[in-house]
């Protein structure tokens, strides 16, 4: 390593390294959910990218990213477009090359394609494509890059972008939103076959995180597989994490919610509770659809309260003067907290009166006005003059 690189690498000892999830198909199988997310990213190499699982670990990811550097040459691919440095020996790359090192081309790697996008997304049609991977109710909503929310998406391209926003391109609270360049890369998994350079994406991912000083280093799986690649020894390296893939808490808090042994997707509403016995048997006489509760006869009587399951606890019941203690007791905390944040702001208060008290006292000893507003010795050129003590005050000012 050089100067340079060596520095880069003190400063990123001290940056914290991002998690990186990846999808797992045993787990969208065992939520019966396979086929709709295998829809929506259907070239090979975003699903090689995708579901990419290996560790971490923290030498090769420091290495990788002091000695990155990207050679862009405006929309065109070049022999040096990618250069970096892996167990001490260096690599310079072309797109084609860097994606080719990890697997992610469908073609032969003995030559690139034709032609793929490297450029971005400058005149991309966000809102017509936003328009068809929104919800139903949100078709009317106008598209703004970086502010509209993505709870406004589909399940499958929700969970795409929570993936894509915290594993290659994290940011504060980007998982919430749907960017413009996250949009149009999930619109790229959705083609038939490779529309973009994944070389050129992974490549400027790399860049935006090299550069920062405060996000964390992304993608360590991917450089552990282009280690991998180079026949890089990395035993005795510290491991970071091992692979990550996407939970089914996580699945589930992107609108898969369990029922009766299965899952249905949700299209965005609030989730109505789980059907009773009676319930179901009101969906059938109504065909099918739940009817729901206030859509039924005020007069029919109210279905009995469920009994408790057989061996659960017994539920714990407060009485009402306890609750009320309960209550008293914090008003009276927070009466006290209050009594002491006002003994706190008088003390400081009494406090700058003295110091406005002492401000004066030495303006006063210098024969300065105390309620001036521009100095005189600031100004004057004789302001390293001594000024004597006014007439009959000797006293110390402190």
């Amino acid at each position: 390593m050089n100067i340079v690189q060596r520095h880069k690498l003190r400063n990123l000892r001290d940056r914290s390294i991002a998690e990186h999830y990846h999808l797992d198909w045993e787990v969208f199988g065992e939520l019966h959910v396979r086929p709709q997310m295998e829809a929506v990213v259907r070239p090979y190499g975003w699903r090689r990218l995708l579901t990419l699982a290996e560790p971490t670990y923290k030498e090769l990811v420091w290495e990788f990213y002091a000695t990155f550097h990207h050679n862009s040459k405006g929309n065109s691919d070049h022999a040096d477009a990618v250069q970096f440095t892996l167990g001490g020996v260096e690599q310079s790359l072309s797109y084609w090359e860097f994606a080719n090192a990890l697997r992610l081309n469908s073609r032969a790697a003995g030559g690139p394609p034709l032609s793929l996008d490297l450029s971005d997304p400058t005149d991309f049609a966000s809102q017509a494509y936003f328009q068809s991977i929104c919800l139903p109710y949100s078709v009317d909503e106008e598209y703004v890059a970086s502010q509209t929310r993505a709870a406004l998406l589909r399940p499958e391209w929700r969970i795409l972008n929570h993936l894509m926003c915290t594993s290659y391109t994290p940011s504060k609270g980007s998982s919430n939103r749907v960017t413009l360049r996250t949009l149009w890369l999930m619109h790229a998994m959705g083609r038939s076959e490779d529309t973009i350079q994944l070389g050129s994406v992974l490549a400027r991912t790399f860049t935006k995180a090299a550069i920062s000083t405060t996000r964390s280093l992304v993608c360590g799986p991917v450089i552990t597989a282009l280690a991998r690649n180079y026949g890089v020894d990395y035993t005795g390296m510290t491991l970071v994490r091992g692979p990550t893939p996407l939970g089914e808490a996580t699945l589930r808090h992107q609108q898969l919610v369990a029922r009766h042994g299965r899952v249905r997707w949700i299209a965005g509403l609030p989730q109505p509770p789980i059907p009773a016995e009676g319930d179901q048997a009101e969906s059938s006489a109504a065909g099918g659809r739940r009817v729901p509760r206030r859509a039924q006869d005020p007069a029919s009587p109210s279905p009995a309260p469920r009994s408790p399951s057989p061996g659960s606890p017994p539920p714990v019941v407060v009485p009402i003067s306890d609750q009320l203690a309960a209550i008293a007791q914090q008003n009276e905390r927070i009466l006290d907290g209050q009594e002491r944040i006002h003994t706190r702001l008088d003390r400081e208060r009494d406090r700058g009166r003295r110091l406005m008290s002492r401000q004066h006292y030495i303006m006063s000893y210098l024969g300065l006005d105390p309620n001036a507003v521009h100095y005189p010795f600031v100004q004057s050129p004789g302001f390293e003059d001594e000024y004597p003590p006014p007439t009959g005050d000797g006293g110390d000012a402190f």
